[in-house]
């Protein structure tokens, strides 16, 4: 089928659609950069909370409070892989439509039928399984980011307990 046989209708449809797959692929990559600066910025300020806790005779009481730091990160980084996860799932759903006979009935009528065109961030999906995949629980529960918040967590708790046992000599006090 050459360009001419296809409808201008059409034309226009497939170029808007090419156009949100490359939308929804950048937004995929700058989705990872974001989650990956978070995780950095998380370490960055649980290893100075639970340093300064611990330099500071004062402040290792509160060292249980560095269990907070890890928790708030991983709240904001559910948060962006949420949103990510609507774009991943949207390039599914491109994928769907180009591989299961939607496209090949779209040329058949001149015109893109049975998918919305344009709806780069799943917007108007309401389904069930969208409503899983983008669920807060399920991301959250990730083992990339429950391991590594979870040992945060795990590791500020620990020393706490640790502390209160063992308290740490006092400088100059023996």
């Amino acid at each position: 089928m050459s360009d001419q046989d296809t409808s201008p209708a059409l034309a226009y449809q497939l170029e808007m659609l090419r156009d949100e797959f490359r939308a929804v692929n950048e937004t995929i990559r700058a989705g990872d950069d974001i989650t990956k600066s978070i995780k950095e910025w998380a370490i960055t300020v649980w290893v100075a909370s639970v340093g300064g806790s611990l330099v500071n005779a004062e402040f290792r009481q509160y060292i249980v409070l560095t269990a907070i730091v890890p928790l708030v990160f991983w709240m904001v980084d559910t948060w962006h892989r949420v949103i990510q996860r609507r774009f991943i799932w949207r390039g599914m759903r491109i994928m769907d439509f180009l591989n299961d006979g939607g496209l090949a009935k779209s040329f058949s009528e001149g015109r893109i039928v049975e998918f919305n065109v344009l709806d780069v961030g799943s917007r108007r999906e309401t389904s069930p399984n969208f409503r899983e995949f983008i669920s807060w629980r399920r991301v959250m529960l990730f083992r990339t980011f429950s391991l590594l918040y979870f040992s945060l967590i795990f590791i500020s708790i620990t020393l706490w307990l640790l502390l209160l046992n063992y308290p740490l000599s006092q400088p100059g006090g023996g």
